[in-house]
């Protein structure tokens, strides 16, 4: 994991990573797309992620091990580790305790990623001047939307915007449109990457259909969408996230929340990408 941290970062000397995404802070609206940093993270090999469990809804559409802070003992808990908390969670919550923790538990050899939403994040009931990264060094700072955007730009063929208007700075839904791009699918839109009419089979789109089915079977609601709509949250930012539930909604309708049917269904889409 650790050979993650150069093309992550650009060098390799400071192990404790301060990443700025200004959405894991405060909202005008209503909080959202708080966790859209983790698919970056963990396509560099850092999938140890602690969070509050107010983000956590138990949906993934990526795959990490979870842990919730109000569980974690910073003697026992082993790195790399990425730790996702805003300036409230640290001062209101109680975290700025268990970051001072892991910050003193760990080696110089053990990296540490807090992806917050200020490049100074403060333990004010430590120090009331500085932030940690004035105590706690070498470290680097990274700006998470410049990021993820250099990133996308060198390493997929998306055609989906990199902007939170008309499409999204979560690396799970360029991934999405990079493979609908190599075959011919739609791939510029959110709604597109979730018309399951012309998904690919292969498509990472159809996951979350599953992840439904297979958790949410006995407790099937009258307006499904609220439920998907809400597993979608903290991974989405605003704009298509309705258009996407209801297209999710659909498809599950169709096959009648049964997995057999999702296959068939996909297997009937094989026939439009001869070679996905």
């Amino acid at each position: 994991m650790e050979s993650g941290l150069p093309s992550l970062t650009g060098q390799t000397h400071a192990k404790l990573i301060v990443i700025r995404d200004p959405y894991v802070g405060e909202h005008t609206h209503e909080p959202r797309a708080q966790l859209r940093s983790l698919p970056l993270l963990i396509e560099h090999g850092y999938d140890r992620v602690i969070h509050t469990d107010l983000w956590d809804n138990d949906f993934k559409p990526v795959s990490y091990t979870y842990f919730d802070p109000e569980d974690v003992d910073p003697h026992e808990i082993e790195f790399p580790l990425v730790h996702v908390v805003n300036q409230e969670g640290l001062t209101e919550c109680g975290e700025q305790h268990l970051v001072r923790s892991l910050l003193k538990q760990r080696s110089e050899d053990d990296t540490y990623i807090v992806v917050t939403d200020t490049n100074a994040p403060r333990t004010p009931a430590y120090t009331t001047e500085r932030s940690f990264v004035d105590e706690f060094t070498p470290n680097k700072g990274i700006d998470y939307e410049s990021r993820v955007t250099s990133y996308i730009r060198d390493n997929l063929d998306s055609a989906l915007p990199v902007s939170t208007n008309r499409g999204s700075k979560n690396l799970y839904y360029h991934q999405i449109s990079d493979g609908h791009n190599a075959v011919g699918a739609p791939a510029s839109t959110l709604p597109e990457l979730f018309d399951y009419e012309t998904a690919p089979p292969n498509s990472p789109a159809w996951d979350p259909l599953y992840y439904f089915v297979e958790h949410d079977l006995q407790e099937i609601l009258d307006r499904y969408t609220e439920r998907i709509r809400e597993a979608l949250r903290s991974w989405t930012e605003r704009g298509d996230i309705q258009k996407i539930a209801n297209k999710m909604d659909s498809m599950l309708t169709q096959c009648q929340f049964r997995t057999d049917r999702l296959d068939e269904r996909r297997r009937q889409n094989s026939e439009m990408y001869p070679d996905a």
